[in-house]
């Protein structure tokens, strides 16, 4: 990257930390002179980059339209490829990246273990929220209106026996997962099945999801300790690949894209069966 290009850059970042600042605040926190300073300002405002406020210097609307292009899951999943495939191998069992999609969550990145016996799942499925592991971990992380909100009006319609469908035991199980840091789906979406979940929140990029791995239930309540531990590793890795953070306060680059996904008709449980 050329120089000049460097140089608007360390401005721009500058005006993201500072919100506003004047032209010799500026120069006098960059260690330039105030006419270079001003020459990439006035460069940058042309393209809306950049705008002058009361003569204060802030980020300009053009960032806005920049940022709603980029995929931001999309990029999240390859990154998370590698880890979740470590993950597969380790458990020998399904793992799969989900990512809040309006009022459900996606698969958005998914790694087999090899197993004979396995889920059947494809990035791009949805499923809602109240009977998933992963949805749970996602649920927790939301701000404590928005799970009110969400308790209060989902139709928790039973789609397996061992489904909650009580809003008061799902506030209590989002608690447990809030305490705890990690859920557990014991058969509440298909019979036979187990999975366990990790919420995976990067602030940076307005991405709330969690990472889950998946199986039989006899293998799965055997390994529960050796699985969330795996959990772990890979949300530790996940965080340290991305610069995830647990602050909550954090300001998300790409706000308006919370999830990267418009909500639209989730995909119906019953599809993730064994193959």
């Amino acid at each position: 990257m050329s120089e000049s290009a460097l140089k608007a850059f360390d401005l721009l970042f500058h005006l993201s930390r500072s919100g506003s600042s004047s032209l010799a605040k500026l120069a006098r926190d960059t260690g330039w002179d105030k006419a270079t300073a001003l020459r990439y300002l006035t460069a940058m405002e042309k393209r809306g980059v950049v705008e002058r406020q009361e003569g204060d210097w802030t980020l300009g609307l053009a960032l806005v339209e920049l940022a709603s292009r980029v995929p931001v899951t999309e990029n999240v999943a390859n990154h998370a490829k590698p880890i979740l495939d470590e993950l597969a191998r380790g458990t020998g069992e399904t793992a799969n990246l989900s990512a809040l999609a309006g009022s459900e969550l996606m698969y958005v990145a998914k790694a087999d273990g090899g197993r004979a016996l396995r889920l059947r799942s494809s990035p791009g499925d949805r499923l809602p929220l109240y009977c998933t592991a992963a949805g749970k971990c996602i649920l927790s992380r939301l701000p404590a209106p928005m799970r009110t909100q969400y308790v209060a009006e989902a139709r928790l319609a039973p789609v397996a026996p061992n489904t909650i469908t009580d809003a008061v035991r799902l506030s209590d199980e989002i608690d447990r997962t809030i305490k705890q840091g990690w859920a557990i789906d014991d058969e509440e979406l298909e019979p036979g099945l187990v999975c366990y979940g990790m919420p995976l929140d990067l602030p940076r990029y307005g991405f709330t999801g969690a990472v889950s791995v998946s199986g039989p239930s006899g293998r799965m309540r055997q390994s529960q300790e050796e699985i969330l531990a795996a959990l772990r590793w890979a949300i530790d890795q996940l965080l340290a690949e991305l610069g995830g953070s647990k602050d909550e306060d954090a300001t998300p680059i790409f706000g308006p894209g919370r999830g990267g996904f418009k909500s639209s008709d989730w995909h119906r449980p019953g599809s993730e069966i064994y193959e």
